[in-house]
C-alpha cells in the first residue's frame, strides 16, 4: 500500500508523538510504502529544523534519524502531474506526488487537503482513519 503523508503529520510524529508517531512507526515496520517527491522531502526537512528551535525539549537526534531513514527507505517519485486542487496551493505537491506515485491514501491533518476527500481514487484521510485501516 503506497501512502503520501502531509508535513503536519510528520512534524507531529517526529516531535510530539501520539497517533502521528504511530503512523511513522508502522512505516518503520514496513506496514506501508511511503511515497515522497524531492519537494516533499525538502519541506519535511525545512519545517522539522525550524520547529526544533521552537519546541521545548525537542530532540535533534530524532529529527536526524527520521531524515536519514526517509532518504534510505522512502520511495522517491518525480511527479509528472500538475493538478491544482487545494485551497492552499502548497498542498498540491502532496496531491501530485500521490497521483504520480499511484498512492492509495494521502494522510493529513490539514483541512485544506481533507476537504478534498478524494482525487482519482486516492482517499485523503486523517491519521486516526489511517491507523484504523492498518489495525484491521
Amino acid at each position: 500500500m503506497r501512502i503520501v503523508i502531509d508535513t503536519n503529520v510528520v512534524i507531529s510524529g517526529v516531535l510530539f508523538g501520539g497517533n502521528p508517531r504511530k503512523v511513522l512507526d508502522y512505516w518503520k515496520m514496513n506496514s506501508y510504502e511511503l511515497i515522497c517527491s524531492p519537494e516533499i522531502i525538502d519541506e519535511y526537512e525545512d519545517v522539522l529544523y525550524r520547529m526544533l528551535n521552537k519546541v521545548k525539549n525537542s530532540n535533534s537526534e530524532l529529527v536526524e534519524a527520521f531524515l536519514s531513514l526517509l532518504v534510505k527507505s522512502a520511495t522517491l517519485i518525480h511527479p509528472h502531474h500538475n493538478t491544482k486542487l487545494s485551497r492552499d496551493p502548497d498542498d498540491d505537491v502532496f496531491v501530485n506526488c500521490a497521483l504520480s506515485g499511484r498512492a492509495l491514501y494521502i494522510v493529513s491533518g490539514d483541512r485544506d487537503l481533507l476537504d478534498i476527500e478524494e482525487v482519482d481514487g486516492i482517499d485523503i484521510i486523517t491519521v486516526r482513519e489511517f491507523i484504523e485501516i492498518l489495525e484491521k
